[in-house]
């Protein structure tokens, strides 16, 4: 650039500012009307000549803008969620793959079974207290979550109440019993016996949660989830400090019964393993102490691994995925040799079907936490 330009664009901004601060209120909101009306016009016009471009739209999740109607452009309409999967029932936009729900037939699993009351309830969106759940359900699964969340490094900035997650995410499990002179924690909060006491201390560590319902939650919990119930039996059975708890990674199933195989119920007590410290045992097995200091990783890949993070979304303790569950033969039933991939299991499991109730797409936040969990998790096992 020539320097005489230079002076030149410095004169004519000093005259820009002089003919600004010379306007009188009346000439500035003339002014200012003619240039929302310009840029109206423009964003109209942009919108008219685009609304079949894809790539006009090209990250414009990061750009919104209240004043151009979307739904003009022929490229992200979707339509309505009619097409039927003629194998499973699973509802789909027209334009997803035949086979995302179940492989075309290929997988087959067990539908969740509906909470009792008053979980049932509480996720309904009806009434006061399911609103107040709802807003709050993250911190009423933080209550009764048996497993700890953690990251390979997690950020925080700007005192923001949110944070952000770099790298692996993992869950690890304690003891079942602390040790001396540390408060109960996750897991170790259902053995404490004292039911008043075990809220009190449920309630105290997230403010937000109504006492009442805590109660109720926990009430339900004890009754009903598996987990909980091996756990306080096998707990019973440790001889000492010096023996631990196994459960294993993959389901075992008794006879032949085809039905068995695909049936995710929660470990039973005869397929827990009470074994001496120091004894080998596989990787992926879950292995729990009576009382010591040390924490455990649970493996994505372990059957339980959904269960202890997410009470609220499995209340029963029922199985998720592991590397036992198998394919099946659309036409006969009958398994095949192929194994169901986690992304196989997941994608049956979040859709939406014909007369059937999915609990899990009903606990908004906790469904959205539990999608990035599972996406964090095959994007590491892709790596």
């Amino acid at each position: 650039m020539r320097r005489s330009n230079l002076g030149r664009r410095t004169r004519n901004a000093t005259n820009q500012a002089n003919y600004r601060s010379n306007r009188t209120a009346q000439e500035r909101d003339d002014g200012n009307e003619r240039e929302r009306i310009r840029i109206s016009q423009t964003r109209e016009a942009r919108a008219r000549h685009s609304t079949n471009n894809r790539e006009s739209l090209n990250r414009a999740a990061f750009s919104y803008d209240v004043s151009i109607d979307y739904s003009n452009y022929q490229c992200v309409v979707i339509g309505s969620m009619n097409s039927v999967c003629s194998h499973c029932k699973a509802l789909k936009y027209k334009n997803e793959a035949n086979g995302l729900c179940c492989a075309n037939g290929k997988v087959k699993l067990i539908p969740l079974d509906p909470p009792p009351e008053p979980l049932y309830s509480l996720v309904s969106g009806i009434g006061t207290d399911s609103i107040h759940f709802l807003t709050h359900i993250q911190q009423y699964n933080n209550c009764f979550q048996m497993t700890s969340f953690g990251a390979r490094n997690v950020v925080r900035e700007n005192f923001m109440p949110t944070f952000k997650i770099q790298g692996q995410i993992y869950h690890r499990a304690g003891s079942l019993l602390p040790v001396s002179d540390s408060d109960n924690k996750f897991l170790q909060i259902y053995f404490m016996g004292n039911s008043p006491q075990e809220i009190d201390l449920r309630c105290a560590h997230n403010n937000l949660v109504k006492r009442s319902i805590v109660e109720q939650l926990q009430t339900l919990f004890h009754q009903h989830n598996q987990l909980i119930i091996l756990f306080k039996t096998a707990l019973d059975l440790i001889p000492s400090d010096n023996h631990k708890i196994v459960i294993r990674a993959d389901k075992t199933p008794a006879g032949v019964d085809l039905q068995h195989t695909r049936r995710f119920n929660a470990p039973n007590i005869d397929e827990v393993a009470i074994v001496v410290v120091g004894e080998n045992l596989e990787s992926r097995d879950i292995v729990l102490h009576r009382r010591n200091d040390q924490l455990q990783r649970i493996k994505e890949t372990h059957r339980s691994y959904d269960a202890l993070q997410y009470p609220i979304i499995f209340w029963q303790g029922e199985d998720g995925y592991d590397f036992s569950i198998k394919m099946i033969n659309p036409i006969t039933g009958s398994e095949t040799y192929k194994k169901v991939s986690s992304m196989n299991y997941y994608s049956y499991r979040l859709m939406i079907r014909e007369n059937e109730d999915n609990h899990i797409l009903k606990c908004r936040r906790l469904y959205h936490k539990y999608v990035v969990d599972i996406c964090m998790l095959k994007l590491k096992r892709r790596d």
